[in-house]
């Protein structure tokens, strides 16, 4: 399949080093805390996002509803300013601390995972304040290990450059990389993806002549940068 086969090319290209990424370092963790991370990890780096998180587990001692909870929304937003969007981000870490405290969250998506209802826990995570389509698919493939492929902007820009998919739907292009790509392979795919977006086809002026799937691409085959 074409997913698996620039999932070689670009496994043969780059390294993947853990640390480039939050959630992948995040490990025996409550649901809470993980999607608290991952929250924090949107239009930002991984490395702002990293310390934005690091600085809350130091300062809190532990990161749960009760922990969010007690601290001022200002004292959340200064401790995750380097993340950018501190103050509407903290209002979002205050929203979700109150429903986990209010209801069993992890719980409710455990059943339905187990059940095998992923439509229906992809909704109620959909659901969370401050949870889009791309968290939500992080928290089902890496918290839960659901078969999914989470899109982020580098890997939107790398699918419409490869011209198998027109628009910027998140939907129709998360169903392009599902179905080009065997499921074991969604996750590093998705991480060496990122990586090449950050490297080589990033947004302005990318490197296409030392592009590992530039055959592959209407972009690459052609003369545009």
């Amino acid at each position: 399949m074409l997913g698996d086969e620039i999932y070689k090319r670009l496994l043969s290209t780059y390294t993947l080093d853990p640390e480039d990424f939050i959630a992948p370092r995040l490990q025996g963790i409550s649901l809470f805390e993980f999607v608290v991370a991952v929250v924090l990890s949107q239009n930002t780096s991984d490395k702002n996002a990293w310390r934005a998180y690091t600085n809350l587990k130091s300062k809190l001692g532990c990161i749960s509803p009760e922990s969010i909870r007690r601290t001022r929304v200002e004292e959340l937003a200064e401790l995750i300013k380097v993340a950018g969007m501190h103050r509407e981000r903290a209002h979002k870490l205050r929203e979700l601390a109150e429903i986990f405290s209010k209801s069993d969250v992890e719980k409710r998506l455990h059943d339905m995972i187990e059940r095998g209802d992923i439509a229906r826990a992809r909704k109620a995570l959909l659901d969370l304040p401050g949870v889009g389509y791309k968290t939500t698919d992080v928290v089902l493939l890496m918290y839960y290990h659901v078969p999914t492929f989470p899109v982020d902007t580098h890997i939107a820009r790398i699918t419409r450059r490869l011209g198998y998919v027109k628009s910027s739907n998140y939907e129709e292009i998360r169903s392009f990389w599902m179905k080009n790509t065997t499921p074991t392979n969604y996750l590093p795919l998705h991480l060496l993806l990122i990586v090449h977006g950050r490297v080589t086809c990033k947004a302005r002026k990318p490197l296409c002549d030392r592009c590992a799937i530039k055959d592959l691409c209407s972009v690459g085959r052609g003369t545009l940068a």
